[in-house]
């Protein structure tokens, strides 16, 4: 799944984004994410810091989703999620993190292969449709 320019670009300039998991039960649970990158044209890291049940939902549950939005433009990621502490990703993502003045520790990163985009956008013609 190759990301689209237009949305990396919208990624890059959202300050802050919603994250949602679930557990294995299907119970969801949301939370606000900031330190984010995308790495490559079909993959994004997301750095925890102050994962609890998130954390706990992606040990669970692979199945992840992120809502971006400004004004009235919005796109929502799915993807398919794993958790790194330690190994070559797990160094690679806090050097990243460190050269780009991330302060808060890092506990661990997660890593999502991106399957699906939409559009978020509240009209009738795009609301849901697929853009990747």
């Amino acid at each position: 799944m190759k990301i689209p320019k237009e949305v990396k670009d919208f990624f890059n300039s959202v300050k802050i984004m919603a994250f949602a998991t679930s557990d294995k039960n299907g119970n969801p649970n949301v939370v606000a994410i900031a330190y984010k990158k995308i790495v490559d044209n079909d993959t994004i890291w997301i750095f925890d810091t102050h994962f609890d049940k998130t954390k706990k939902n992606l040990l669970q549950n692979e199945n992840v989703s992120i809502a971006m939005w400004e004004g009235k433009t919005g796109y929502q990621i799915k993807g398919i999620a794993k958790y790194h502490t330690e190994g070559k990703l797990f160094e690679e993502a806090l050097e990243w993190a460190n050269a780009h003045g991330k302060t808060k520790p890092t506990k661990g990163v997660v890593e999502i292969k991106v399957t699906e985009i939409y559009l978020i956008t509240p009209t009738y013609e795009e609301a849901g449709k697929r853009v990747a």
